[in-house]
This record gives structure tokens, C-alpha cells and sequence, in this order.
């Protein structure tokens, strides 16, 4: 499967992800345009994974969903950036403040199949969504900044559900890229996992999983935090199961967020210091 064609499966399982979350009565979101984005593919997936197995990638969504509030609401950042958007559709779901612009990049592919089923569905931005149709492991920053980015102002970055898709060399080069055009101020959050998250007896159902699938998780970083300050950024890493990403549906035992030789897919939250 080419990289193009796996990353569009991958989009359509976590709209698949977000369907089944937002029928609870319980939800931790909603997103009622997820089951059509998902389509007969993401339906069929996710109708062969089990509940428990799930868990992260719901408290991930939700867990970003509150980074973002956090980062508009209580920061004031009025730009948002969503590299890697795919069928992401927080312009649409979320409460925005007045003022915001949001930016989705990826493939024009991608941006214009997700354009049409939300257009078929009525649905409407609650802010200003400019989609920018780039390749993220070429050169992508000029589009970005004639599409109406000020990087002279702080932005809030999201980039979920993605990184660990890349070469190590495509993702440290993606967040290179990043650092080089974010503002001093600016918030980043992504997720990504260690290298033992690939080699672990406690992961290697699910990594095989995503390898049979055509999905092969490959990118890693060991230490977000140490990477992301030798760029001007100051991280914290939190994952599933911490108290800020559980909401009480975190089925497995919690392991410490830096407890070493163990697998690891952090959801990680950086600001950009002065320089």
C-alpha cells in the first residue's frame, strides 16, 4: 500500500473511532459527520476491533480536543495550525473564539473528498478554515504563510495521530519545520510513540495489526521532551491513562508516564519560549 493510500485508511479508522464514541450516551465528544467520513472502510475496521483496544485513540482525541480550547481560550492563539489534517473536523465540532483562523494541511486529495461529504451534510465552520494542499514531508511553509499564516504572531499546533506514519528522518524534519515558522508563544501538541512501543511482547498485536494493515507504525522518538528543547520548546508528556487522559475509561493498568524500558505513546504539549 503507497504512503498516499495508508494514510487515507488511517484517517477513515479515527473517524471510525470518533462515530462509535459519539453513539454513547457517555461521550467524551461528539462529531456527527464521523460515520459518513469514516465510510464503508473505517466502519468495516473498527467493527473488528475490541472496545478496550480503543481506548487510546478515544482519550487522544478528546485529550487534544481540551488542548486546543486550553491553548485558544486561555492563551488567546486566533491561528491554528493542523498539519496532516486529514478528516479531522474540529473547525467544525469545536466552540471557537471570535477571530480564529484555522488551517488544514495535507493532500488536495484528501482535503477535497473530506469537502465534499461535508458539504453534502450541511455542515459549517464555527471559524474562519482555510484548507492548504501540501505535501508534509516536501516543503510546505510558503503555502501556509500566502494562505494568510502570520508567523510573526503565536499559532496553537496539532498534529495527532500522525508523526509515527513518518521516517524518523520525515518526522524530526516536520517538527524542524514547525519550530522554524511558530512564533516564540506559540503552542504545539502531538502524540508519538518510543521505540519500544515497536518491539514489546504488551504492544505486538496491535503493532502487527497496523503492519498487516498496510500501516506500519515506523516513526519514534525516546525523549520528546530532550528533542523538543534543543528546539525552543518546553514540553510535557502525559498518555492514556493519567489523570488528565482518563475520564474514568481507561481499562489497563497505569504505567508511569517515564518509566523506562517500557512502551510509550505520549501525547505530548510543548510552548515555544522566547528566544
Amino acid at each position: 500500500m503507497r504512503k498516499a493510500t495508508l494514510l487515507s485508511a488511517t484517517a477513515r479508522w479515527t473517524a471510525a473511532v470518533r462515530a462509535k464514541e459519539s453513539e454513547r450516551e457517555d461521550r467524551l465528544y461528539s462529531d456527527p459527520w464521523a460515520a459518513a467520513l469514516a465510510g464503508r472502510e473505517g466502519l468495516e475496521w473498527i467493527e473488528k476491533r475490541t472496545p478496550d483496544s480503543l481506548s487510546s485513540m478515544i482519550l487522544r482525541t478528546r485529550f487534544f480536543d481540551d488542548f486546543l480550547r486550553r491553548v485558544s481560550e486561555e492563551h488567546g492563539m486566533r491561528q491554528v495550525v493542523l498539519p496532516a489534517a486529514g478528516l479531522d473536523t474540529r473547525a467544525y465540532r469545536l466552540s471557537w473564539p471570535e477571530g480564529t483562523r484555522l488551517f488544514e494541511l495535507d493532500r488536495p486529495s484528501v482535503l477535497r473528498e473530506k469537502e465534499r461529504i461535508l458539504r453534502s451534510a450541511g455542515a459549517q465552520p464555527a471559524c474562519a478554515r482555510k484548507a492548504i494542499g501540501a505535501d508534509l514531508t516536501g516543503s510546505w511553509q510558503d503555502r501556509l504563510i500566502r494562505a494568510g499564516f502570520d508567523r510573526g504572531q503565536p499559532s496553537g499546533w496539532l498534529m495527532e495521530g500522525f508523526l509515527f506514519y513518518l521516517t524518523d528522518t520525515d518526522l524530526r524534519k516536520l517538527l524542524d519545520q514547525v519550530a522554524r515558522v511558530a512564533a516564540p508563544g506559540s503552542w504545539m501538541g502531538f502524540d508519538i510513540i518510543n521505540g519500544d512501543m515497536l518491539t514489546s511482547a504488551l504492544t505486538r498485536q496491535w503493532v502487527e495489526m497496523q503492519a498487516s494493515s498496510g500501516a506500519p507504525w515506523i516513526g519514534t522518538l525516546d525523549d520528546p521532551a530532550e528533542f523538543l528543547a534543543e528546539r525552543g520548546w518546553k514540553a510535557t508528556l502525559t498518555q492514556a491513562g493519567q489523570p488528565d487522559a482518563n475520564h474514568g475509561r481507561w481499562p489497563f493498568p497505569v504505567v508511569p508516564t517515564l518509566m523506562a524500558n517500557m512502551p510509550h505513546n505520549w501525547f505530548v504539549t510543548a510552548r515555544k519560549e522566547a528566544t
